[in-house]
């Protein structure tokens, strides 16, 4: 799946969104040719409390719907059932590749 991230980063926005929910790295199409994909992630929690581990701060992904982000991809790829596990390997490499540059761990 040569050029997937590529292709990613070309048509799409990768933006963080805090709420009280989490945090959520999307994916807005830079035409608004499609709905936002999301994937969702929380603050990694020290064991046995409930605050989030604040240094060297870890993110755990509870959630994400690429749906519209995939079908888009596979106007252009004729994505095969194969395929998705790389995709979605890439698009979750892109969301914490982003959140870590927001949150300033790189």
């Amino acid at each position: 799946m040569e050029g997937v991230e590529k292709f990613l980063k070309e048509r799409f926005i990768p933006k963080v969104v805090e709420d009280k929910q989490g945090i959520k790295c999307l994916f807005q199409h830079k035409d608004k040719l499609v709905e936002d994909g999301v994937v969702f992630f929380e603050f990694a929690k020290k064991k046995w409390s409930k605050k989030p581990i604040m240094s060297n701060r870890q993110f755990i992904i509870v959630d994400a719907d690429m749906t519209d982000v995939l079908t888009f991809l596979n106007s252009y790829y004729n994505l095969s059932e194969e395929d998705f596990s790389t995709v979605r390997k890439t698009i979750i490499d892109m969301g914490v590749e982003h959140i870590e540059k927001f949150y300033g761990n790189i």
